[in-house]
């Protein structure tokens, strides 16, 4: 049975029917467990501007992209 077949028979329900069915849906929903998640892991990133000027010193690497877009225009 679909979700809409459902409701079209919920709908046909009494008024006092149709509560307590749904008292019954938010019953169900709150008696299920809420899952834990346990222990939450933090994630160190790796700092990779410190990585960089470790294996690159002081030097600044030219943009190629705007380079080439520099030589395509000219």
């Amino acid at each position: 049975m679909s979700a809409v077949e459902l409701l079209d028979k919920v709908k046909i329900l009494p008024a006092r029917e149709r509560q307590r069915f749904l008292m019954a849906i938010l019953a169900m929903e709150e008696g299920t467990p809420r899952r834990s998640r346990g222990r939450v892991k933090t994630v160190k990133w790796p700092d990779v501007e410190a990585r960089a000027k470790r294996i690159l010193g002081e030097r600044v690497l030219p943009n190629l992209v705007l380079l080439e877009r520099e030589e395509s225009v000219s």
